[in-house]
């Protein structure tokens, strides 16, 4: 049902996991250019999820999670469920996400700058956690009018 709220809020997660194959996580400088010439500190090269097949698997499986909520409406405890263990996969993803930027950027002579694309998985943990809210409301909802009847 997409007319609910949480299943916006879990469309939003899809569209961000979709969003964080194509953008920039990370980028690399050189730090001895930086040394030499303050000017000359731009990004070698920015790396997607892509390069990293963990991170690109583990993002899949957050897109498709959501995808799997969205249609479990009339399960709404399957549905929160669902969304707690979304919620987990996003911080193995965040945590593997800097992990990886941080191994990658040291034993060399590289200084790491985090594009845009490295803060989408915070916007996606906030809007896993609302459609959870918002389910865990709705069964309230539904629990109460069952008492009336």
């Amino acid at each position: 049902m997409i007319q609910r709220i949480q299943s916006l809020f879990l469309l939003g997660v899809i569209l961000l996991s979709g969003l964080l194959y194509f953008l920039p996580v990370y980028g690399f400088s050189e730090m001895n250019q930086a040394a030499v010439n303050p000017e000359a500190t731009g990004v070698v090269n920015d790396l997607t999820i892509a390069n990293n097949s963990l991170l690109l698997i583990l993002d899949g499986a957050v897109a498709v999670f959501a995808l799997l909520a969205i249609f479990l409406f009339k399960n709404r405890n399957l549905q929160m469920r669902l969304c707690r263990l979304n919620i987990l996969l996003t911080c193995v993803l965040m945590v593997l996400l800097y992990f990886a930027a941080d191994t990658l950027s040291s034993g060399m002579n590289r200084q790491i700058h985090f594009r845009y694309g490295a803060y989408l998985p915070f916007f996606q943990l906030l809007f896993l956690y609302l459609a959870n809210f918002f389910i865990r409301k709705d069964d309230e909802l539904v629990r109460s009018a069952d008492r009336l009847r």
